[in-house]
């Protein structure tokens, strides 16, 4: 039977690989100006969420510990808080990034229309 933790390494190497080709995916010049930002989007978002989810389940088993329970159960029941963390900050920052490019097409359609009329 095949070990199911040998899968982990291959679909991150596998991850890896692909950022580093997204260049070579990019369709001409104007597609390779949404390739950096894109790989910033999707690297901060890769690093909160492993953040949030080991710091989940490293504040559970230190929990756990103290109170005498299970390590793993702990730490299980700080990995579902840190998922759940990640999923709450991803909501605040859509919710916070809509509210602010409502304000910026507000702005420039002020800005043409009313403060600079032709």
């Amino acid at each position: 039977m095949r070990n199911s933790l040998s899968v982990y390494p291959i679909a991150l190497s596998s991850f890896v690989i692909g950022l580093h080709m997204a260049p070579a995916f990019a369709s001409g010049r104007e597609g390779e100006a949404y390739v950096a930002p894109i790989l910033w989007i999707v690297g901060i978002t890769v690093v909160a969420f492993v953040a949030l989810v080991v710091g989940g389940c490293v504040r559970g088993a230190l929990r756990a510990r103290q109170n005498g329970e299970s390590i793993l159960k702990g730490s299980a029941h700080g990995l579902l808080r840190g998922v759940i963390a990640f999923l709450i900050l991803g909501a605040a920052s859509v919710a916070g990034l809509t509210m602010l490019s409502i304000l910026w097409i507000a702005y420039s359609f002020l800005d043409v229309y009313v403060l600079n009329p032709h």
